[in-house]
Order: structure tokens, then sequence, then C-alpha cells
């Protein structure tokens, strides 16, 4: 049996016994050369890394974008499931690869050419006839960055050219003023939830005091429903999107989530006797998970349109949670864990022009706040 291999300080070069082991991708596959002296593993790494380099140099940015986005597994911190994965295909295709030359080499994108890029985002219009937000253009570039970060990684590149890109923040300077539209406030609530038709209210009730996402909300099972523990809460541990099961949109969408004591109650009364821990808590009439199209068409925009509020949406539920969450002084950790983010980072761009910017009272050091 091999001895193990034992890391050295340089990277790619292994010591096993008295020898050192070069490890390397060649055509997508792992290969190994055993050298009797560091000095010479340190040299041989230098040119397989130069004759990678020079193999790799002409590959275009579109050829090595769409094989990127074929394997791209994660980051490390996160999982990308096939779901993510054709979405970055879907942002690439409408806009990096719109953008950039079908011939432009991967190795001579700089950041100058990016900012470009960030340029023509900026006055692109959208699907609609209107101009990408400020978050939209994030998006669109994020499977980007995420690409060229591993053209790092395969030392195709240097060092990444989106680094400090100058991003539009078209707010002329103003406070950002959150849109009254994306979320209820108590009595907006109260008015929607009366004009649900009764079978409905549970569900929609369970959006708006969990922040579920309708995809996780339509997935839960009985099993998942924890109602007579104290206190009361659900698990998330699924999704349906396009009516597939699938997991949560990242490893923190797996969840425990905080029931009322009257919610719980209300969902006991829900159950059938005869109805299986695996059955759903949702389903459509016929047994099948619920549609969010015709759920919303059908139940949600009615009822929305007679509560006086037309533009409420399963998201504005998500989001209401949120409001009342950091109305009664909830932690932008707390607040991350509860609405299954995958870093309190993004939870402060998503919901922190709701958390009050006051800093309070001095602190003093000598007696506490002052």
């Amino acid at each position: 049996m091999a001895a193990p291999l034992e890391r050295t300080s340089l990277p790619g070069v292994y010591r096993r016994g008295s020898r050192y082991v070069v490890v390397y991708r060649r055509d997508g596959r792992q290969h190994r050369r055993s050298v009797a002296t560091l000095v010479q593993a340190r040299s041989l790494r230098r040119r397989l890394d130069a004759e990678r380099a020079e193999r790799m140099r002409g590959v275009t940015l579109h050829a090595y974008a769409l094989r990127w986005v074929g394997r791209h597994a994660g980051s490390g911190h996160d999982t990308v499931n096939e779901r993510t994965r054709t979405e970055y295909r879907r942002l690439l295709d409408t806009y990096a690869l719109a953008y950039f030359d079908p011939e432009l080499a991967l190795a001579d994108i700089d950041h100058a050419a990016l900012q470009g890029f960030v340029g023509w985002l900026t006055l692109r219009p959208g699907s609609a006839g209107a101009r990408l937000s400020d978050r939209s253009i994030r998006n669109a570039l994020t499977p980007l960055r995420r690409c060229l970060e591993q053209a790092v990684a395969d030392g195709v590149l240097e060092r990444n050219p989106a680094e400090r890109l100058v991003l539009p923040r078209r707010r002329a300077g103003k406070p950002y003023r959150f849109d009254e539209r994306r979320f209820l406030t108590r009595a907006q609530l109260a008015r929607l939830i009366a004009e649900l038709p009764p079978r409905w209210r549970p569900p929609l009730r369970l959006l708006a005091s969990t922040g579920l996402r309708i995809s996780e909300a339509i997935a839960l099972r009985w099993s998942d429903m924890e109602l007579a523990a104290d206190p009361p809460r659900l698990r998330v541990r699924r999704a349906i999107v396009a009516g597939q099961l699938t997991a949560p949109k990242s490893r923190y969408g797996i969840r425990a989530v905080p029931l009322s004591r009257s919610l719980a109650a209300e969902l006991r009364r829900l159950r059938q006797p005869d109805v299986g821990e695996d059955e759903l808590v949702f389903p459509a009439g016929n047994g099948a998970p619920l549609s969010p199209g015709n759920l919303r068409n059908r139940v949600l925009a009615p009822a929305a349109a007679r509560a006086g509020v037309p533009w409420a949406s399963f998201h504005t539920l998500r989001h209401t949670c949120a409001a009342l969450l950091v109305a009664a002084g909830a932690s932008p950790l707390r607040l991350q864990r509860w609405m299954g983010h995958h870093s309190p980072a993004y939870t402060l761009e998503a919901y922190g022009h709701l958390i009050d910017g006051e800093l309070g009272t001095a602190l003093d050091l000598d007696h506490g706040l002052g």
C-alpha cells in the first residue's frame, strides 16, 4: 500500500516517503508525477503551470464560461444545484455572452473591459422595457464573477479582473426609500386575510408569520410540523419548484422556524385523522402539490384587490414577515437564520433599510450607556 501524501508549502506539491509528488490536471483529468527532491518538484510545477497557461491562453470567454457553468458545484461555502446552474446559464446567455465578442480570449479580459460591461448593463433595457435595476445588474454579474474566480483557481488568469468594479448606485445621494408596496402593515395584512376564502387563510397566514418562500410552503409535510412542541415550530427541508421536488436554495434554507400557538392550533385542526405523516400539509384538491400560479391568480390576487393591496404577492408576505421581525427587535443574525439566507450580508442588503439607523445613546466606559 502506497504511503499517504503529505502537504508541503508549495501548492500542488506533496511528499510521499523520501520522494515528492506533483499533482496537476490536464484535459479534465488529474495526473501525478514523482521526483526525487523538492527543488525538482518546484521546477516541474512551474513548467507544468507555464505549459497550462500557454495551452489555455487561446480559450475564449464563451467556451470557458459555458464549460464552467455546466460543472459549477459551488464555492465551498455553499452548494449549487441544477436550478441555480440553469439560472446562471440564462444570465450568461442574456448578458455577458451577448456583450463580449465570441472570439475574445479569456486571458484578454481585463478590468476596463468588465467596467465597460457594467456600463452597458446600466443603459440596457430589461425585458419589460425599463432599465435594469442596481440589483439586477449585480445579479447579471454574479455568474461572470464566479466564472472568473474559477479561472484564477485553474491558473488561466493571475487575478480576477472583476475585483473592485464600480457598480451603479442610482439614488442621487438620497436615502433609500423602501417601496411601501413590498410589505404590508398589520392592518393591511388583517384586511387581506379577512378577504381570503376560509380554506386558504391558514397557508397565507403561515407565509406571513414564518416568511417561508411559497416553494417551501407547498412542500411542507405533516412530518415537518412540530405542532405539539413547546414552542411549536416547523422544519423546512425541501421545496417544490416548477413541479419538481428539490432542496432549498442553499444549505442555510434548511432550518426550523417558530410558530405562534394560535397558528399551530389552526394547523392542527386542518389535519384529518386518516392523513399520514408524509402527506402534504397544503395539497391541491387532487392531493398533488399546489400550483403557485393558480393559487396566486385564483386566490391571492382577487383577495388582495378586495383588500385594497392589489400589488401584494407571495413574496410580499415574506417581506412582511421580515418587517415585523425587525420591528420586534430581531437581530440581523436571527433574521438571516429565520429567512434562510446564505449570509447576514445578504440579509442586511435586503432588509437593512428596515433597521433603525440611529446609534442610540453614547457609550460611557465608566458607567455603560449614558
